[in-house]
């Protein structure tokens, strides 16, 4: 209503209902081949396809990847490079997400990153250092960091599409550590 630019993210409808299908179809589709051949010695497709219909579940709610947005905000608002959209709640549902528009140069766009003084291993050195802190330290990071989901905005690395997000148990967490330690250590 202000005029400020937003993005809204809007669910199909019946996606959910459909997806569901499809899962089912597959599934039945395993069953087949797995009598045929010697489908799933070495993969579990099933539990593969169940962890993709988990996942795929989450990211239909909206209301999920709102919380997402701020609980990554909240936990990035002491490091001045990394940022995500901001969430115009009022207006989200679990079927529809309003969010501040970034209007950031994609990260893999390297031309236009060096055009606008840009240094890319700055950028990367970050990028890395932050998605290492996102998992060692919070136990709470971006599922999903292909280049679509980062732009570069006023020397910001901007994090989009928090829809899937990985969560770390403070034990896996700690094993996680010790194994970088080891690492660089060159600790077998």
């Amino acid at each position: 209503p202000d005029g400020t630019p937003v993005v809204i993210k809007v669910q199909r409808p019946g996606i959910r209902e459909t997806m569901a299908r499809d899962v089912v179809l597959m599934k039945r589709v395993l069953r087949l081949l797995s009598r045929v051949g010697r489908l799933g010695d070495t993969l579990d497709f099933s539990m593969v396809l169940d962890e993709m219909w988990t996942a795929a579940q989450q990211e239909m709610d909206f209301l999920l990847e709102a919380e997402h947005m701020e609980t990554f905000s909240k936990l990035n608002a002491g490091v001045r490079y990394v940022t995500c959209p901001r969430v115009e709640h009022r207006y989200t549902t679990s079927r529809a997400l309003m969010m501040e528009y970034i209007d950031g140069i994609p990260i893999d766009d390297t031309d236009r990153l060096r055009e606008e003084g840009y240094d890319l291993g700055e950028i990367g050195e970050k990028l890395a250092e932050n998605y290492v802190r996102q998992i060692l330290d919070e136990a709470f990071f971006h599922a999903d960091p292909h280049p679509g989901n980062l732009r570069i905005r006023a020397g910001k690395i901007v994090f989009l599409d928090l829809g899937m997000m990985g969560r770390l148990s403070e034990k896996d967490r700690e094993l996680l550590k010790t194994a970088v330690r080891a690492v660089a250590q060159n600790d077998a």
